[in-house]
């Protein structure tokens, strides 16, 4: 009788893990990247309700918004990346929006790249936009 083998070679191993570590690596790239989003999200909601709350300006605003970025570990949004102003068919609706994109190093000259948009509409006329 022949033996026949059974299981994977020591090759077969060697791809099977080279794929894992793959995958692991786009993970260990893409997860801080989503974390600090939804952060982003989290904080965005909590200024909704601020918003709501009070009578701000827009630098006052922006000024709120980035020192909650600070306090919260937020690197990517940048002042630049904050658009504050009113509804285009409502003009009594208060929007912000943060529109801004991260790029991690993945291998050698290749990208990871994320486009993230967030933005909430208020109701109350909060800002006195000049």
């Amino acid at each position: 009788m022949k033996n026949k083998q059974a299981g994977m070679t020591l090759i077969s191993w060697v791809i099977v893990l080279a794929i894992i570590a793959f995958f692991a690596t786009i993970a260990i790239r893409l997860i801080p990247m989503y974390q600090e989003y939804y952060g982003v999200v989290h904080i965005m909601k909590g200024m909704e309700e601020e918003v709501k709350n009070s009578d701000l300006t827009k630098a006052q605003a922006n000024l709120l918004l980035m020192r909650r970025f600070n306090t919260g570990y937020i690197s990517s949004v940048k002042k630049e990346h904050i658009e504050i102003g009113r509804g285009k068919h409502r003009p009594s609706v208060t929007k912000i929006a943060i529109d801004y994109e991260v790029r991690v190093p993945f291998m050698g000259q290749i990208d990871l790249i994320g486009h993230f948009h967030t933005e909430f509409d208020t109701e109350k006329t909060a800002l006195n936009i000049r």
